[in-house]
């Protein structure tokens, strides 16, 4: 069998994050609450940019920064996901193309209704990261967007969960779910937040059962899926599927359930926070790099790990150094 010529697709919400730091009087003043995220208006989104010093704009989305990640580290990846015919929408596809990604989704016409989506990241002095997102052209996605030769060439396909807040992009997901299935892909799905969780929990239920290889969830999210408030009842759940759940922990560091074995990867040391954002996502890019390469589960955690690690040390979820110099640094 040939090799495909993408190790990673990601398919999910194309959004320009704009980072600035706040108190966190700032949040109460605008009736936020900490650490999650709020879909908001684009009046909205001028009002909160009128109040903020602006740290950076770069491209985002949580599939966006784990195959950003991916790309980093060597891997060739694409990127599946709409963008406005816009200044963000430029800035969005200038970003992926140039670490990288393969990035050929047609932008919107002025027949679609929305510009490109963004999110304002505010950043409270404790290091967490309240996202105010404004959805725009990307939930928009629709079946005609997935690029059948894409998911073809693609040894897996990671999904958002996110976008099953749209109708059309849920089509979207099962296009690329048939065609990966097909081509003997393999079908990765992140659930991206508890709250999405609740919204379509049956959804994510059905596709984690019939479709999804490897599965990636916060603690939050995977007890929000089983409707439990107990970890353990939650492993104990996840070890009952046909899956790998990866399930990180935040400060406590995550675990990998593979073949009912459990692997608990501690978290990393002497980590200074400073930005929570793309945490997750990078620590998915970290799994997948070890995987695509056939290595340990357990291993897998770990990069993931320490590539999480590095990105809540600097602001936002571009890593500002060498991942590839990162890892071999490391001793696995």
């Amino acid at each position: 069998m040939n090799p495909k010529k993408y190790k990673v697709t990601g398919i999910g919400n194309a959004i320009v994050d704009i980072l600035a730091n706040v108190e966190d009087d700032f949040l109460k003043e605008h009736n936020l609450t900490k650490g999650t995220m709020k879909i908001v208006n684009e009046s909205d989104i001028e009002k909160l940019c009128s109040r903020i010093k602006t740290l950076k704009k770069v491209s985002g989305g949580s599939a966006a920064n784990t195959i950003a990640a991916l790309s980093s580290l060597g891997n060739p990846v694409a990127f599946i996901g709409r963008v406005g015919n816009d200044e963000h929408g430029r800035l969005f596809e200038e970003d992926l193309r140039n670490i990288g990604v393969e990035y050929c989704t047609e932008k919107a016409d002025s027949t679609c209704s929305g510009p490109t989506a963004c999110c304002i990241v505010l950043i409270t002095p404790d290091a967490q990261r309240t996202m105010n997102t404004f959805p725009g052209i990307s939930g928009f996605l629709s079946p005609g967007n997935i690029d059948e030769h894409v998911i073809s060439q693609s040894e897996i396909i990671y999904l958002e969960g996110y976008l099953l807040d749209s109708r059309e992009a849920k089509k979207a997901f099962e296009k690329a779910i048939k065609i990966a299935s097909e081509t003997d892909g393999k079908v990765s799905l992140s659930l991206s937040d508890s709250f999405c969780v609740k919204r379509h929990r049956n959804e994510f239920m059905g596709l984690i059962k019939n479709n999804v290889d490897i599965l990636f969830a916060n603690e939050e999210e995977i007890k929000s899926l089983f409707e439990t408030g107990s970890l353990e009842s939650a492993l104990y759940n996840c070890k009952e599927l046909k899956n790998t759940c990866i399930i990180t922990r935040a400060g406590e560091g995550s675990i990998v359930i593979c073949n009912g074995k459990v692997n608990t990867i501690p978290p990393e040391k002497n980590v200074r926070v400073i930005d929570t954002t793309g945490a997750g996502d990078l620590y998915a890019a970290g799994f997948l790099h070890g995987y695509v390469r056939g290595m340990d589960p357990g291993i897998c955690g770990r990069i993931g790990s320490i590539i999480a690690a590095e990105i809540i040390s600097q602001h936002g979820a571009r890593l500002e150094t060498s991942l590839n110099n990162l890892l071999e640094r490391i001793s696995f």
